[in-house]
């Protein structure tokens, strides 16, 4: 038994501490999935286009923390930066192994569990677009009387 304990003092001291859930702690940069109100990939950061969607989502659930990917160019985060200061939320720019590896730009997490239902910002706030105007012949009596 004392065996067992000494070589369990040993990994511990070589590898450091087992973590819970490696592959999703990469993935969501350091925290879990039960822990994230909103997530982004890099294109939908990069397009710009659920900007409101994240402003929703600190206006549901203020005092929370964004995570940004430091993989991802300055420039394409300045917008979410000054969201996050115009609404007092903070933030946290994350440049480790797992973001480098994670598909993700942005996740807007609590510290303690919420399980989300859906997290994928395009899934929970699904981008409206125009009708699209159908290229219709103008009908007969349309064109005799015009």
């Amino acid at each position: 038994m004392a065996d067992r304990e000494t070589q369990d003092y040993l990994s511990k001291g070589i590898h450091g501490n087992k973590k819970t859930n490696p592959d999703e702690r990469n993935k969501y940069f350091g925290s879990l999935r039960e822990r994230v109100y909103l997530s982004m990939t890099i294109e939908q950061l990069i397009s710009e286009n659920y900007i409101d969607a994240l402003k929703q989502e600190i206006q549901l659930h203020p005092n929370q923390q964004l995570l940004l990917n430091g993989q991802i160019d300055m420039s394409k985060l300045t917008p979410y930066i000054k969201l996050c200061q115009e609404y007092n939320c903070s933030f946290r720019i994350v440049s480790d192994e797992g973001a480098l590896r994670s598909p993700l730009g942005l996740i807007y997490v609590s510290s303690t569990a919420v399980d989300e239902t859906e997290v994928d910002v395009a899934v929970k706030y699904p981008l409206r677009t125009p009708p699209k105007e159908e290229n219709k012949k103008p009908s007969f009596f349309k064109k005799l009387f015009s």
